[in-house]
């Protein structure tokens, strides 16, 4: 069976920030290891919107982290309770058990030494059009919006301000795709013009 996790993927995705990458993990595992049970605890309590939201949540932390099985598995949750019928324990149970498969691996990873960092390369000015695709990215919670935050950092800096983009990377780092998009609306909202443009 393929390990839960492709480590190797995870370490491309954040191209070969090794140091980065230990810190998601780190705090995959410590955000998200009920998140079965708090997907059970808002269906129980009749909750199919905060049931939803959870799964879509759980679904865009585990692309990040390059958990397929586990992403897979939100998707399908998420879509059932999208699409408003009646749901598979089954489901849950699938998801449960891939969401344990990828504790105990991330839970047998040795711990490594932080890496010493070296300073960051002037990044590229944040545009209107990819602004606007940063926001499609964390509506959909697809974890590739991480890759433009990284890519962006000082123009989305500059854009935000510093308060409001230590927000933006706080919210990224609990997988918060909601709670990032929330940091960026008033800026898409002040660069209208250069988006009908």
């Amino acid at each position: 069976m393929a390990p839960a996790v492709d480590i190797a993927a995870g370490l491309e995705r954040m191209m070969g920030d090794r140091a980065m990458y230990e810190r998601v993990l780190a705090r995959f595992r410590t955000d998200y290891r009920d998140a079965v049970g708090r997907i059970r605890t808002a269906l129980a309590g009749g909750d199919t919107v905060l049931a939803q939201r959870l799964a879509h949540t759980l679904k865009g932390a585990a692309a990040m982290i390059e958990a397929d099985g586990l992403r897979q598995g939100a998707l399908a949750l998420e879509t059932a309770l999208r699409a408003g019928g009646a749901l598979d324990a089954a489901m849950l149970a699938r998801l449960e058990a891939e969401l344990k498969r990828v504790m105990a691996q991330l839970d047998a990873l040795p711990a490594a030494p932080a890496l010493p960092q070296a300073a960051p390369a002037p990044a590229p000015a944040l545009d209107g059009a990819e602004l606007a695709q940063l926001c499609r990215l964390l509506d959909l919670g697809d974890s590739a919006a991480q890759d433009l935050i990284e890519e962006h950092g000082a123009g989305l800096r500059t854009l935000l301000g510093a308060a409001r983009m230590a927000q933006l990377q706080a919210a990224m780092a609990c997988f918060d795709f909601e709670g990032a998009l929330h940091m960026l609306r008033p800026a898409l909202a002040g660069r209208a013009d250069e988006l009908s443009g």
